[in-house]
């Protein structure tokens, strides 16, 4: 029997009750603490949790510059339109890259499974980015090889990135103005706090490659002044990562979707 995360989203607007499967909080954590040091290896324990989790249309998409390529799983819907959500499983090697991003790729195949326990409007597309650490190549192979009915069904793109340090907070500047009021309506339902971090002198991520197409976008992510040091250095391993802020993450997250879903035309 599932259980069931629920909310009633009415922050200034007209209540919206929003449900998504409950996955388990040890299987939450279980996922992320699969960590492994090689990429390929990362790519494969993806995969693996994807197939734990119920997906039965998985692929793969050839990248530039990479061996790996990405990884795709896809919950269908009887609608036209699609929402995106992405995390990069690669890592730079000093650290154990389990904050940037495994936190991320690790939370996708527990996103499917939440949104998977009832019909969706929208087809959700779950990506495990390839090559994001040297040039964003998975996001930009996915993006440039979409035709152009695809990029006029795509709605959103949903990126995960650097998960549970904090709490969540969205790359505000970045951030589609729609799925950043949607984001600050889910959170206030959850009675978490709604923040924004605009993340433009640590990096770079994988929503600019979508944000160049003129796609609505939004990134999730728990970088502050505090703790942005922490990425690309030897204190990157799973010590760095609160497990009930990353727990929230999920919960958040996994709703936001949910929500997106129901409002999104």
């Amino acid at each position: 029997m599932w259980l069931v995360l629920a909310a009633v989203v009415a922050w200034g607007q007209e209540p919206v009750r929003v449900n998504a499967g409950s996955v388990d909080r040890a299987i939450v954590e279980q996922r992320l603490e699969n960590l492994k040091t090689k990429v390929a290896d990362r790519r494969a324990a993806l995969e693996a949790e994807f197939r734990d989790a119920g997906c039965e249309r998985i692929g793969s998409q050839n990248v530039w510059h990479s061996k790996l390529g990405n990884l795709i799983c896809t919950l269908p819907s009887d609608g036209p339109r699609t929402i995106l959500v992405g995390a990069h499983f690669d890592f730079v090697d000093i650290g154990k890259g389990a904050v940037d991003d495994w936190s991320g790729a690790a939370l996708l195949p527990s996103l499917y499974q939440s949104l998977a326990a009832e019909p969706r409007r929208h087809t959700f597309v779950f990506v495990g980015f390839d090559a994001e650490e040297t040039g964003l190549w998975g996001s930009k192979a996915y993006a440039q090889k979409m035709t152009k009915e695809e990029r006029a069904g795509l709605r959103a793109m949903v990126n995960v990135e650097c998960i549970g340090m904090s709490p969540t907070a969205i790359w505000g500047h970045r951030a589609d103005k729609l799925l950043a009021n949607s984001y600050v309506r889910v959170a206030h339902a959850l009675n978490l706090p709604a923040g924004s971090t605009n993340v433009e002198k640590v990096g770079d991520d994988d929503s600019h490659s979508f944000l160049n197409l003129k796609i609505p976008v939004i990134t999730f992510h728990s970088t502050t002044q505090q703790n942005w040091n922490i990425l690309h250095s030897v204190n990157d391993n799973l010590k760095a990562i609160d497990r009930q802020q990353y727990y929230d993450a999920y919960r958040l997250i996994s709703l936001y979707l949910a929500y997106i879903d129901t409002t999104l035309d």
